[in-house]
């Protein structure tokens, strides 16, 4: 069960983006629901036009792999243009198959539905991705 109130069309585009995560390639169109000049920002100095974020992806599954998402949360506020979404993002180490669980939570600024940026906030102390 999701927490929080939100549109069919908000979850639909947050699952299209965990989907393109989870597979690695872009099979339901998830880029389309970026703005051209739409920003992804995370922990350690991320920051992603949206026309880079394919290759990030597809590095990032050249690394490491099992990903698993699970979205526990996800709030519109009133007039649509922000979301509030937490996540736990589970994902294995294929160099020696070391996991963790990691709890994410995600500011998403909308314009016209479009995603503008996409802020992440979490905690890299405990994640296999950042013990190297």
């Amino acid at each position: 069960m999701i927490r929080g109130p939100h549109s069919p069309e908000q979850l639909a585009l947050v699952e299209r983006q965990i989907a393109v995560w989870t597979a690695g390639v872009d099979s339901v169109g998830a880029l389309d629901d970026w703005t051209t000049d739409g920003v992804l920002t995370a922990p350690r100095g991320v920051r992603l036009h949206a026309s880079e974020v394919m290759g990030v992806i597809e590095g990032w599954h050249r690394e490491f792999c099992d990903l698993r998402i699970e979205l526990t949360s996800l709030v519109s506020s009133a007039d649509s243009a922000w979301l509030a979404i937490e996540w736990t993002w589970n994902v294995t180490r294929r160099s020696d198959g070391k996991s963790s669980a990691m709890l994410d939570a995600i500011i998403v600024e909308l314009a016209d539905g479009l995603i503008v940026e996409w802020r992440e906030y979490f905690d890299t102390f405990d994640s296999v991705e950042f013990d190297t």
